[in-house]
């Protein structure tokens, strides 16, 4: 399973922001950084906290981060956070579909879902997907979607998507998750939120392949 979203959020914060940062692989002096990276540094000890501590997943870890090959120059991140400490509450990565990611061992990775359909990834099925991923600049992947468990932060993360997609003409998203994080898609506003290949699980959980489309704005449901 590639996200880790709580089933049921705990108690409900006040002054939630959420922002989108792009991936920064120089890390600078504090003193020197934007705050914007400084929520990216806790939405990766989030990342840590939910997949390599409380999933146990074998991910190369820098520091305090969880760290893999899709985190690179083209990859973005919505995340939700509390202005008042800093903390990151909920946040997802963001690829677009047609991009190429950078594996350490040189390999031509492109983007999760479409990698392990093509057997490029020991752990998840081949089968994940009933047709071939889509390789599209209008199509983007959704991956890494963790939550602390704060009320509404998972779901604010999704209206950002959202936004954050109409505004670059993004068409739809696909996502591998557990069937919570798809109800999670409609109630955000996200159409056609079907799956794309069966149900798959492991000692984590259930998951499958969803596809989702961005409203645009103008439609009955932007």
């Amino acid at each position: 399973m590639q996200n880790g979203y709580a089933k049921s959020e705990a108690k409900a914060r006040t002054g939630i922001e959420t922002m989108v940062v792009r991936f920064e692989p120089v890390r600078l002096p504090k003193s020197l950084r934007s705050p914007d990276q400084d929520v990216l540094d806790a939405f990766m000890s989030l990342r840590k906290s939910v997949f390599a501590d409380g999933k146990n997943w074998r991910v190369w870890l820098s520091c305090r981060s969880d760290l893999d090959q899709y985190d690179h120059l083209d990859a973005y991140y919505i995340i939700a956070f509390d202005p008042a400490t800093g903390e990151a509450l909920a946040g997802a990565r963001l690829l677009r579909t047609d991009r190429g990611g950078r594996h350490p061992g040189g390999s031509e990775m492109t983007y999760m879902v479409r990698d392990a359909v093509r057997g490029m990834l020991p752990g998840l099925s081949t089968d994940l997907c009933d047709e071939e991923p889509p390789c599209d600049p209008a199509v983007w992947e959704l991956t890494r979607f963790a939550s602390n468990g704060a009320a509404g932060a998972g779901q604010l993360v999704l209206q950002r998507l959202r936004t954050f997609l109409q505004e670059l003409g993004g068409e739809r998203f696909v996502f591998l998750s557990p069937p919570v994080v798809a109800r999670l898609a409609k109630s955000s506003g996200f159409a056609n939120v079907v799956p794309l290949g069966p149900l798959r699980g492991d000692q984590n959980g259930k998951y499958r392949v969803y596809s989702a489309d961005v409203p645009q704005p103008g439609s009955s449901e932007a």
